[in-house]
């Protein structure tokens, strides 16, 4: 899920000036003035129990915003209007790595002998390309490698030879209740096309709720930083420069 827009906004890291909860975060939207607190700096975010499994995901862009317009616009903002409240459909996953019971002495950072749900970021990265790149259901050539420690970093190759390299800086999470779930991560972007280069930062914040067997809704914010080599990277400071509201639901697919 946290790959749906790397597609398009990419990055480079930089430090938030104040900590703050992860839902006061949420709750400030759109007054962001600081990139998030970020709690964990390696691994994965642990999903809820409720995510393991193949779900039918329908995202729609619904709010498109530039802070910092008209004096700095993020590229690419006013094509991806084309995207408002249209729903793009495609699958994801989540896979169930919990270690089993006797190699959990060896692993400090297991709680309770809780579930380690993570996201199956290859699939989901080739899912999400193909709906948004691909013309009326053609497939296009499209290869993800992912390297999983210390932090996931996913390269993504298109045709024509471009690729996008994604690195994961941190992540933080909450459950404010059993069926309610918020997490943001912040990824570095480096999109490479022949000899130019750009880079941005991402962040990606998500709102989950498990609303009833087999669903879950959810709110997600993708805000779009500027990387230092960037001319206004200093008048735009920690300020976002563009900010991209989805609905997003999921449905759980079967298993054969």
């Amino acid at each position: 899920m946290l790959f749906l827009c790397n597609l398009l906004w990419l990055g480079i890291a930089r430090s938030p000036t104040l900590a703050e909860s992860l839902p006061d975060r949420w709750e400030a939207y759109p007054q962001w003035s600081n990139l998030p607190t970020l709690e964990q700096r390696k691994g994965e975010i642990r999903y809820p129990e409720w995510f393991a499994g193949t779900w039918q995901v329908t995202s729609t862009l619904v709010e498109q915003l530039a802070p910092l317009a008209p004096d700095i616009v993020s590229p690419g903002f006013a094509k991806n209007a084309a995207y408002l409240e249209q729903p793009i459909e495609f699958p994801v996953r989540f896979i169930d790595q919990t270690p089993l019971p006797e190699f959990n002495w060896a692993l400090s950072d297991l709680v309770n002998n809780e579930p380690v749900i993570v996201p199956d970021r290859r699939f989901n990265a080739e899912a999400i390309t193909q709906a948004y790149l691909g013309k009326d259901g053609e497939e296009i050539n499209v290869t993800v490698q992912v390297k999983e420690q210390p932090s996931p970093r996913l390269v993504t190759v298109f045709p024509q030879h471009q690729r996008l390299v994604s690195t994961v800086l941190g992540y933080s999470q909450r459950s404010p209740d059993p069926e309610h779930f918020l997490a943001t991560e912040l990824t570095n972007q480096q999109f490479i096309a022949g000899s130019t280069q750009y880079l941005n930062q991402v962040e990606t914040t998500t709102d989950y709720h498990h609303v009833g067997p087999g669903k879950i809704s959810a709110s997600q914010v993708t805000a779009v930083y500027l990387s230092p080599t960037d001319p206004d990277y200093f008048a735009a400071g920690h300020q976002p420069i563009a900010l991209y509201r989805y609905e997003l639901t999921l449905e759980a697919v079967p298993e054969l």
